[in-house]
């Protein structure tokens, strides 16, 4: 389930063809009305395999001029998505815990293995699929300090923080749709104390598909987000600008409840301007991610 995974952006360039393996050719039913809503039962587990990448560009100055770095992050695991309750209302409250999983970091010929950590999140969200509350369980020495600049300031946090959010805010309608159907979300995120990002999500139902023997009404979301603010740290300030933006595709299960698949791309372009005194240092950083969820029987 894309919003109950471990920032769950990210896909596969070096392995889309593995994800593609074993998949039916979807058949197209005819087009009819469904109210499209989450449902389950407390006690009710569902696994999920997650495959996620992540590769950055960066450039940063120095005195013999602009330098470029890059970065690239790889992880697949399994997830075990467990109903605790549902209310009267249809919210659903989900704990998701990690069975297993792997992840490896670096670029080029340095990637290197990273150990596998316990991972456990626990999400309230209506049966529309819109999340009120988010929680991740971690050790506390491990909590980030977000007034820190290099943490408040970095790449990696901004992309995750965007899409976790837009995919958060991801809602079907009250109302039965059919195929052609569109609808819009907006939300805002509080990236720094001067940089509030507008997000702008564009849903459509783009069709209805049989996938794995199982009918699915298959959902797209663009999502779009443009921002610029600036900042005074310590003795500066730092000027942020750039944009981001992601595409969400959902295979949704009606008769079950759930996603039997979700596929995503997230890009963000992010330009830094640091001033202290009468220096000046701009830095641009540039981000695509992809990722695939997929319910295994």
């Amino acid at each position: 389930m894309r919003r109950l995974g471990a920032m769950t952006v990210i896909a596969v360039f070096a392995i889309a063809a593995l994800m593609a393996q074993g998949q039916q050719k979807p058949e197209k039913p005819s087009p009819q009305s469904f109210v499209l809503r989450y449902k389950g039962k407390p006690g009710e587990i569902s696994r999920y395999r997650s495959w996620f990448i992540l590769r950055m560009v960066g450039t940063f100055p120095t005195p013999e001029g602009s330098r470029e770095g890059r970065m690239e992050y790889q992880s697949e695991a399994i997830y075990l998505h467990k109903i605790v309750s549902v209310s009267e209302d249809g919210t659903l409250e989900i704990e998701t815990t990690k069975e297993s999983g792997k992840a490896r970091v670096g670029s080029g010929e340095q990637m290197k293995d990273l150990p596998d950590k316990p991972y456990q999140r626990v999400v309230k969200m209506t049966d529309r699929g819109k999340v009120l509350e988010a929680r991740e369980i971690t050790d506390e020495e491990e909590k980030e300090d977000e007034d820190d600049p290099r943490i408040r300031y970095d790449p990696t946090r901004w992309l995750n923080q965007l899409f976790e959010t837009a995919v958060h805010n991801i809602a079907f309608p009250k109302q039965a749709v059919k195929v052609g159907d569109t609808w819009r979300e907006q939300v805002t995120r509080q990236m720094t104390p001067n940089c509030k990002v507008a997000i702008t999500i564009n849903s459509r139902f783009k069709e209805v598909v049989k996938l794995d023997g199982k009918l699915c009404a298959v959902v797209d979301s663009a999502i779009d987000a443009p921002f610029e603010g600036q900042d005074t740290v310590r003795e500066g300030t730092v000027g942020v600008r750039g944009r981001f933006s992601a595409t969400v595709t959902i295979y949704f299960d009606p008769e079950k409840g759930d996603e039997v698949q979700a596929i995503d791309e997230g890009r963000l372009v992010l330009e830094m301007t640091m001033s202290r005194a009468e220096r000046s240092f701009t830095f641009n950083h540039r981000l695509i991610s992809r990722g695939k969820t997929a319910l295994l029987d």
